[in-house]
């Protein structure tokens, strides 16, 4: 018999398997808190579907984590990974092309490094959406969904807003793991005093929102500043303060009711996780790895953050998303190239990235990890074909490209192709949602899964289809 989805309405029972379970005593049984009975039943499915041998691709499931390097502003594809050296000056810009380690693959001069691993990377030239905006257009990109709201109120973070790919993965991973599923580094994007939405779980609730522990990893001495890990870490000091969070949290069964009482539990659970795991906190000491190491990722903040990333996802994190970004920390990290594009790529933005991006890739493959590790570098669009007036590039969403690395990719190629200017895809377009469910597909999860918000709305992960043939 054809078993159906789990009733999500919290004022009626669920039905599954012939079981009847009201909302409360799923809740108490299994603490499935904000993901509902439909995600169990679909969860179970799935398991059902493996073991009666129903077909999966190959590519489904081959990263056991993702590590996603954010670019905040937009760079120039034009002047990166899909260069036209035919077009016209105010088109082509500054900068020549170089061959790769790929045959009949070019990069930006200025990309050396990238040039040299290009035959581990897949280059998808035509990626595409419609928002020109800052905010909203990362939004999108970190969502795989259109921003919801008026553009004037794109910077206000609210529960309301869809979540990251992170939270999405957080939340369909119900089972323990040894570290928290998603991390953010170094810190959370906040522009002129607002938080940036597309970063946390939004309507998914607080307990999936993303460990950010903020702080530098550059600097001597990096300690994350969120997670209380002092010089003396008294284990029995440590249980007994669990065991007295465990005992309030009991005695407020009236509050269990209130997502965000039950949400702050659950934050604070994982807390405790964290600091209990010995290999979650090592993987913080970014001090242990070895200087030529530290230095070919680059001494800054961005190069830091990545090799930060590569610890944590040896030690289990399922999706680390980096910011490369200006901030107090980092000032001049912009790739909003409005004037001056040029200068600032070649002297500013593009070698720290190459640099960063480069080693990951090369380190994962030394370490036998990148088969099992997906990375994705993007920004939120790309920039316009035609240079303006200030020798820069303004925003252009209708065009961009983005790295794709590790998990069976096939290396030294790229997917989709822009027209002669760079302006608008000509083969194969790519939505941020179909590669968000293709981030979601390399994970494992399927795209298709529906998750409970925290109102016990049902809600899909992605509306798209992953793009398969990448894998070719």
């Amino acid at each position: 018999m054809e078993r159906k989805p789990c009733n999500t309405d919290h004022q009626a029972s669920s039905q599954c398997n012939g079981k009847a379970f009201t909302r409360r005593q799923a809740l108490r049984a299994g603490g499935l808190s904000l993901v509902g009975l439909t995600l169990a039943d679909l969860l179970l499915a799935r398991e059902a579907s493996a073991a009666s041998g129903a077909p999966r691709p190959a590519s489904f499931g081959r990263a056991k984590s993702c590590i996603v390097v954010f670019l905040k502003g937009g760079p120039s594809h034009l002047d990166t990974f899909d260069m036209k050296p035919n077009a016209p000056a105010e088109i082509r810009g500054e900068f020549n092309p170089i061959a790769t380690s790929a045959p009949g693959v070019f990069y930006s001069e200025h990309l050396p490094r990238l040039a040299r691993s290009a035959d581990k990377l897949c280059i998808v030239r035509s990626l595409s959406h419609k928002d020109t905006g800052h905010p909203s257009g990362a939004y999108e990109m970190t969502t795989g969904r259109p921003y919801p709201r008026a553009a004037n109120l794109s910077e206000i973070s609210t529960r309301e807003d869809h979540p990251h790919l992170g939270s999405s993965v957080a939340a369909v991973e119900l089972r323990s793991r040894p570290a928290p599923p998603f991390v953010l580094l170094p810190e959370y994007l906040i522009v002129n005093g607002q938080f940036r939405s597309g970063q946390n779980a939004g309507f998914l609730g607080n307990r999936y929102d993303p460990l950010v522990p903020g702080g530098d990893p550059n600097t001597p001495n990096f300690r994350p500043v969120d997670l209380g890990l002092g010089e003396a870490f008294d284990a029995a000091q440590f249980r007994s303060r669990r065991a007295l969070l465990s005992s309030l949290n009991a005695s407020r069964h009236d509050l269990q009711q209130d997502p965000t009482i039950h949400d702050f539990g659950g934050y604070h659970e994982r807390a405790f996780d964290i600091l209990a795991a010995g290999r979650a906190r090592q993987a913080f000491d970014i001090g242990a790895e070895p200087a030529a190491t530290r230095d070919r990722y680059g001494r800054n903040q961005l190069g830091q953050s990545v090799l930060l990333g590569r610890r944590l996802i040896e030690a289990g994190v399922r999706l680390v998303h980096v910011n490369c970004m200006s901030s107090v920390l980092a000032p001049m990290a912009t790739w909003d190239s409005h004037k001056d594009n040029f200068n600032i790529l070649k002297n500013q933005r593009l070698p720290p990235a190459d640099a960063a991006i480069a080693t990951l890739v090369d380190d994962l493959a030394e370490r036998g990890l990148l088969d099992e590790t997906l990375v994705v570098a993007s920004g939120e669009f790309g920039r316009t074909p035609k240079i303006n007036a200030g020798a820069g590039r303004d925003h252009w969403p209708d065009a961009f490209s983005v790295l794709l690395a590790g998990a069976g990719l096939p290396g030294g190629t790229h997917y989709g192709a822009t027209d002669k200017q760079g302006a608008y895809p000509v083969d194969r377009p790519v939505s941020p949602a179909r590669l968000a469910a293709t981030i979601f597909h390399a994970l494992g999860i399927d795209p298709a899964i529906e998750l409970s918000t925290n109102l016990g709305r049902p809600w899909r992960l992605v509306e798209e289809p992953p793009a398969l043939d990448l894998w070719g």
